[in-house]
């Protein structure tokens, strides 16, 4: 998906197993190395693509030169698909925000599932009007979350599932800007979590040593 904070979803997670594993097989694996751009504003929105591994930045460079981030995504999540489906240029640039593997997906891959099963379309498309209902509700939950929660929601994203331990590759400038705060703000969040033993800041890196409190936090 291209656009602020709805940049990326679980639209190819949230399909049914065996269409999940016959969509990505039949994609295309590409391998980024950490800040090679993947797409660009305006580009031609010829596929959509499937986080398998890794980190991927998205936002949009302004005059200075700076990205601006919107979202940062993790494995699992895809983006780009709604300008693909929608036929329209990109909105967003995409940045690999380290080193990571993609599934790229497009139209003949698309269309070559849909054809071994008409059910298929129709499920694609209610999948997507799912992702995309959720991600307004989460928009719609962040505005009630403080500095604090909304940072563990933010790195609860990066987690994914993985195990307690894992570094997840961000910058604390890279936070800042995901959660929309100061990088002084984010500062003062990031050792609160620290204290309280939910996480280990790192250079250029952040391991979660408590996911479970993490994702009580965000509960409240």
């Amino acid at each position: 998906m291209d656009g602020s904070s709805l940049a990326g979803t679980g639209f190819v997670m949230a399909l049914p197993d065996n269409v999940r594993r016959d969509l990505l097989a039949r994609g295309q694996a590409r391998a980024f190395e950490r800040g090679q751009i993947i797409q660009q504003r305006g580009d031609a929105a010829r596929a959509f693509w499937y986080i398998e591994s890794g980190s991927v930045q998205i936002g949009r460079y302004g005059i200075d030169g700076r990205l601006i981030l919107f979202a940062l995504l993790g494995a699992g999540e895809t983006f780009g698909e709604l300008a693909f489906m929608g036929e329209f240029p990109r909105t967003v640039d995409a940045i690999a925000g380290s080193d990571c593997t993609l599934i790229r997906i497009g139209d003949s891959e698309l269309q070559s599932l849909m054809a071994s099963d008409p059910a298929i379309t129709r499920l694609l498309l209610k999948t997507m009007a799912l992702t995309v209902q959720q991600a307004f509700n989460l928009i719609e939950a962040s505005r009630n979350l403080s500095v604090p929660q909304r940072l563990a929601q933010a790195l609860l994203q990066l987690y994914g599932d993985q195990a307690d331990g894992a570094a997840i590759m961000v910058t604390q400038q890279d936070l800042a800007d995901l959660v929309g705060v100061s990088r002084v703000s984010l500062g003062k969040a990031l050792t609160g979590l620290q204290e309280a033993g939910m996480v280990e800041p790192g250079y250029g890196c952040v391991t979660i040593r408590d996911g479970s409190a993490l994702r009580d936090m965000v509960a409240g």
